[in-house]
């Protein structure tokens, strides 16, 4: 992974509002602990990341949006690989133990990377 690496986020569909990514899409959750699970791009293709987590693990995703490595970095968060069983290509982005109100921050800043880089894979429905 670097700087150039596309960190691909599943967008749930709840978190697709009026034809726009939301920046709840790019929060880590409480169970989180801070890391937003991403695909790292350098390993698998997005049409490839919404295939596994759609069929293979049976998750719900709109479409996938990305930020890249550099983007990650200019605010502050780190990323790394973070392989899980069954899924080789797991990384995060580290959002570290901030606030409330800093997370959603940054979650608004990695939304606006990924809307003006536009939807990656969508299937078609």
């Amino acid at each position: 992974m670097n700087a150039q690496t596309l960190l691909l986020r599943q967008v749930h569909p709840n978190f697709f509002v009026d034809g726009e990514v939301s920046s709840q899409a790019f929060y880590p959750f409480p169970k989180d602990s801070g890391k937003l699970s991403v695909y790292d791009g350098d390993g698998i293709t997005p049409e490839r990341s919404y295939w596994h987590y759609t069929r293979q693990l049976g998750l719900s995703s709109i479409g996938v949006w990305a930020v890249i490595g550099a983007e990650a970095e200019s605010v502050k968060l780190t990323y790394l690989c973070d392989p899980l069983e069954g899924n080789p290509h797991h990384a995060v982005i580290d959002f570290g133990g901030g606030t409330d109100k800093e997370y959603r921050k940054l979650a608004k800043q990695l939304k606006r990377f990924a809307a003006d880089r536009g939807c990656l894979y969508q299937a078609l429905v």
